[in-house]
């Protein structure tokens, strides 16, 4: 069965290590795959990219859709392919349910592309602020929570060991998207109701660094 590849722009630890700058179009990633997670200029919101097109959930609860020259200085962009599919119609919180799913990984030294679609009890929701210049802690620290019950969507994302931390962070790093398209941002907790779920093994990672960019190669990580 084939596996899933990623390309990362940055990582999670420079994007947490305070370099917020754009560095990388849209439509520069998009020449990457059709589905992936990211943030704006200057750290600014969420991204949630399904199906090619790029939404934003931003700091007021509020969802558009992101143009191809705009910016982002972390994005990961994912070739999914599902090693394993299954349904779950349990009412699980996040916590006992993504620890269930662990359980269903053939190995836990690699990677993780997941796709989880259905319906949900209970999905909240944080987001960044625009215009960052604090520390990523103090800005996680102060982000806006949003809460939706009995919502339907797309929660995608990639799930790291902690050996790869560095690149992705560890443990889950999903976003979620409505199908209704006006609920968006990273997910902090949910409650299933009926969801499906594909599993894709990450074989492949492509690491892209800004490196002609002069403001990144003088960052202080």
């Amino acid at each position: 069965m084939e596996t899933s590849k990623i390309f990362q722009h940055n990582t999670f630890t420079t994007l947490s290590g305070g370099f917020y700058k754009g560095t990388i179009r849209l439509k520069e990633a998009l020449q990457h795959g059709s589905a992936g997670i990211g943030t704006l200029d200057t750290a600014d919101g969420e991204v949630t990219i399904i199906d090619g097109i790029a939404y934003h959930g931003d700091a007021h609860n509020q969802v558009r859709l992101v143009n191809d020259e705009e910016t982002m200085p972390y994005v990961a962009m994912v070739d999914h392919h599902p090693l394993q599919t299954f349904t779950d119609q349990s009412v699980s919180n996040s916590k006992d349910f993504l620890a269930h799913l662990i359980e269903k990984f053939p190995t836990k030294n690699t990677a993780y592309s997941l796709v989880i679609h259905g319906k949900f009890k209970k999905v909240t929701l944080s987001s960044k602020p625009a215009n960052n210049t604090r520390s990523y802690p103090e800005i996680m620290a102060d982000q806006p929570y949003f809460t939706k019950e009995e919502v339907e969507g797309t929660m995608l994302g990639i799930w790291s060991p902690e050996h790869l931390k560095d690149l992705f962070g560890s443990g889950f790093h999903l976003h979620f998207v409505s199908d209704d398209r006006t609920f968006s941002a990273h997910v902090q907790h949910f409650i299933t109701k009926e969801v499906t779920v594909e599993i894709g093994q990450i074989s492949q990672i492509e690491q892209e660094f800004p490196t002609d960019d002069e403001t990144f190669t003088h960052h202080p990580f």
